[in-house]
This record gives C-alpha cells, structure tokens and sequence, in this order.
C-alpha cells in the first residue's frame, strides 16, 4: 500500500470516529430537546456523512462492524483482522 493509500485509510477511518462522536452527542442532546429543529437538522447531517464515509471505507477495505457482513458467502468478520487491528498500511 503506497503511503498516500495509508493517509487515506487512517483519514477516513478518522473520520467515521469523529462523526460516530457527533451523533452520540447529538442524540443525548435530542432526548432532552427533541423539538430543536437545528439540533434534528445537525443530526440528519452527521449521519449523512457517518453513512457515507463508512460506505467508502467498507467499499475499500473491508466491514467495520458485523452487521456489514450481510452479502458475503462467508462469515469473514471473525476471521479476519478487527478494522482496529487492520492498520493503514
């Protein structure tokens, strides 16, 4: 893997952390202001960009959690490294 593919990982692997924090913290705040228009707003967008960064992460190198295991033939995610343990490069 060249050193660009390695940043690459490590960003977007990154990234799907960071926008896991953001709807973590964005549903406590919901349960206690549910009707926050620009709260529900936020929320829609971080898991907008949540979905899509772990679609291209998933796409590129491999499940993040078992349930993106659904189409294989074979159950690969207890056999092959966590996406922790993968490393970028």
């Amino acid at each position: 893997m060249s050193m660009s593919c390695c940043n690459d990982k490590k960003n977007l692997f990154q990234a799907i952390n960071q926008f896991g924090f953001a709807l973590s913290d964005i549903t406590l705040f919901l349960d206690t202001h549910p009707n926050d228009q620009d709260a529900l707003d936020y929320y829609h967008q971080m898991n907008h960009m949540y979905k899509k960064a772990s679609a291209e992460y998933e796409n590129q190198y491999g499940p993040l959690t078992q349930f993106a295991c659904e189409d294989d033939d074979v159950w690969k995610w207890s056999v092959q490294k966590w996406p922790w343990e993968r490393g970028y490069c």
